[in-house]
């Protein structure tokens, strides 16, 4: 299942991400850049968790638990729940990755995902990412408009896109500051079978 994941989604990947390259090519600090190194570490790899996991022992991130990891998710026993510091240049990026049965408010909009599987991977941002360029950013890396825009979360403004096909849905999330910095963005995926 994996193997044909990847390759309905690959066509999609590759062509959000050359949309994205040629979106910041002209930027000098694409990895200090909170949409470029999203879409290196969590938009380009889930469902497969495993990817994500290589990187942080290749690369040696900082492993998260506790209230930090908790943070993550809502949800009381996720099947996978794991979290790291990234170091990534001279910045500091929190990463989450969640795995779990697709949950019942998914399940009754998408009845045929209901014995799926959903996989997420999050980054946080913090107060030096400045939000309309990461929202810029993350418009280029979705390469189409957004299902919602703007929705107000508490403090935070939630622009959401989504597609997929009949093997996986995905969702694309920025959680941005009213106040102009800092944030989340997080790529949700639900697929028929596990991707890890």
């Amino acid at each position: 299942m994996f193997s044909r994941l990847t390759k309905l989604g690959l066509v999609a990947a590759v062509s959000a991400t050359a949309q994205f390259i040629s979106a910041t090519a002209q930027s000098n600090e694409s990895s200090n850049d909170p949409v470029y190194v999203f879409n290196r570490i969590c938009y380009a790899q889930v469902p497969n968790i495993q990817g994500i996991r290589n990187m942080a022992l290749q690369l040696a991130w900082k492993q998260m638990g506790g209230e930090d990891l908790a943070r993550f998710t809502k949800l009381k026993d996720p099947k996978v729940l794991e979290g790291w510091d990234a170091q990534v240049g001279e910045r500091l990026f929190r990463v989450g990755v969640v795995q779990s049965d697709v949950p019942p408010a998914m399940q009754a909009r998408f009845p045929d995902f209901a014995k799926g599987v959903s996989t997420s991977c999050s980054i946080v941002l913090d107060e030096e990412h400045k939000a309309d360029a990461v929202a810029k950013n993350m418009q280029a890396l979705a390469g189409k408009e957004p299902v919602s825009r703007d929705v107000a979360d508490g403090d935070l403004l939630t622009t959401t896109w989504a597609g997929g096909n009949a093997e996986f849905k995905v969702f694309l999330v920025a959680k941005l500051s009213s106040d102009g910095a800092g944030g989340l963005l997080n790529v949700t995926i639900l697929s028929k079978e596990s991707g890890s």
